[in-house]
């Protein structure tokens, strides 16, 4: 590696924690990690990294950080692009080598079209989804620079996993629950890589001049569905888990519904107003008491015995729970009705770059962590 020091931002997150052990244990590449908060930085910690503290939206910070370092691997989540027009400012006053940004296919939309398959002709807009048009308004700016000089490639990870993955972790978590469930069967296409892939997909942009100037998709070399990615973790918790299929559309309808409208107001105050566990508590405050009991009464004097009833079924009606069932989140909705597959082509012939882990393989290895953290039993051979 011909850098004197890498900067590594977002570095105590789940890909940033595994390329400072891969940095640390296999490359041997000295580096800094940029860290804000150091009570989530226990797992690079142990490896001697050198670490400091620092915020990407302070420039004197980011001076002190980029110091003594010639290359940067810009791996931190933003909401706000300010972050990104604060750190390409920055590279550029610290005469910065080269600048390694990790984007996310996700740029492309929750839905992208054919186009979007290949980089050539892939498409950026904004979308309403607020991680898609955050990693998409981060990109820009990045990429903005890169057209003004800064020497920097672009990297568009799919769905990674591995070891400390919310993906994987998650999908145990409901197994164990005795239930888990899938959108629309698990026929949506999941871009799955392994972490590990990503990190020499890094080492790489960091080392080719060939992908200079380039944004590149990170991915294996074939997509699997979710049904597969997801029962493939599940299936490895004893008892194996009951499987629910949830309707995509069914889910983007119950979350629509959710959102606050004059309907939603009206239907929440109607709730509230025949619930039986408001009136007992509203009859213990004693300005409403006796106002409540003598509206009882009168209504008992002028309404038939079948219309008491039917007023009160509407009450006791409004206080039982309703069944409903456990609707994924609007993230994961995104995720998995999700139906392109990504080509790693270019990536692969710019960055003499090559996946090492199909999917099997992946998994087998994240199985050994989970099994390692005991949140699965020992594999019985």
């Amino acid at each position: 590696m011909r850098y004197q020091k890498i900067l590594i931002t977002g570095a105590s997150g789940f890909i940033g924690s595994r390329l400072c052990e891969k940095l640390a244990l296999q490359y041997k590449v000295p580096h800094r990690a940029l860290v804000r908060n150091f009570g989530r930085a226990a797992r690079i910690a142990r490896l001697g990294t050198e670490m400091v503290a620092g915020d990407l939206s302070d420039q004197a910070s980011l001076k002190g950080a980029l110091s003594g370092c010639d290359a940067v691997v810009h791996l931190a989540f933003s909401s706000t692009p300010k972050v990104e027009e604060a750190l390409v400012s920055a590279c550029r006053h610290a005469a910065i080598r080269r600048f390694v940004h990790i984007s996310s296919a996700a740029v492309h939309g929750p839905n992208p079209g054919p186009e979007c398959a290949r980089e050539e002709t892939a498409t950026i807009r904004h979308y309403g989804e607020s991680y898609s048009d955050a990693k998409a308004r981060a990109e820009k700016v990045v990429q903005q620079a890169i057209d003004e000089g800064l020497p920097g490639v672009i990297l568009r990870p799919t769905i990674v996993y591995g070891p400390y993955s919310s993906f994987v972790t998650d999908v145990v978590k409901a197994a164990g629950s005795g239930t888990i469930s899938l959108i629309d069967d698990g026929k949506g296409i999941c871009n799955a890589v392994f972490v590990d892939d990503v990190c020499d997909a890094i080492y790489a942009a960091l080392d080719s001049d060939a992908a200079l100037g380039k944004a590149l998709f990170v991915n294996a070399d074939r997509a699997v569905s979710w049904k597969e990615f997801n029962l493939t973790f599940a299936n490895m918790v004893q008892p194996q888990p009951s499987i629910e299929n949830i309707s995509a559309q069914e889910a983007r309808m119950y979350w629509a519904s959710t959102k606050p409208s004059f309907r939603s107001n009206v239907v929440a105050l109607k709730r509230l107003v025949t619930s039986a566990d408001f009136h007992d508590r509203l009859g213990t405050v004693p300005a409403f008491r006796s106002g409540i009991t003598w509206t009882k009464a009168i209504l008992k004097r002028i309404l038939t015995a079948d219309q008491v009833k039917a007023a009160q079924r509407i009450v006791n009606s409004g206080s039982r729970e309703v069944a409903r069932p456990e609707w994924p989140d609007p993230g994961r909705l995104v995720r998995e009705d999700f139906h392109r597959e990504f080509s790693n082509e270019l990536a692969k012939q710019s960055l003499g770059w090559r996946p090492k882990y199909d999917f099997p393989a992946g998994a087998a290895l994240t199985r050994t962590w989970l099994e390692f953290t005991r949140m699965l039993g020992p594999t019985v051979r």
